[in-house]
């Protein structure tokens, strides 16, 4: 795989598609649970978070180390823990802490 078609399903997963949300729609509605003060910081564990996953992601499958289906997991895991706040935060570290395992 090119690093063009790299950069085009990294579009696609921070973007998104007609039928499949991106994490840039994801964020905004993981955010909109979040009081203002406290945005910012949970704004930038998750921009970091989505890019290790996306770039990753965006590779060829058979050398990939993160799936599809992992994304779901994390994206139900992030959808119910934006209903407690004070969890989110334990949440996204979690998430970035198994990623990081992975790519290691």
């Amino acid at each position: 795989m090119s690093a063009k078609d790299e950069r085009e399903w990294f579009k696609k997963f921070y973007e998104g598609t007609f039928l499949v949300k991106g994490w840039k729609i994801r964020m905004k509605e993981i955010l909109q649970s979040v009081r203002p003060d406290g945005k910012g910081e949970i704004r930038s564990s998750l921009e970091i978070l989505g890019e290790k996953i996306g770039r990753e992601w965006a590779k060829e499958n058979d050398v990939r180390r993160i799936g599809t289906p992992m994304l779901q997991k994390w994206g139900e895991q992030l959808n119910t823990a934006k209903r407690d706040p004070a969890g989110l935060e334990k949440k996204i570290r979690e998430i970035d802490a198994e990623v990081d395992k992975i790519l290691s």
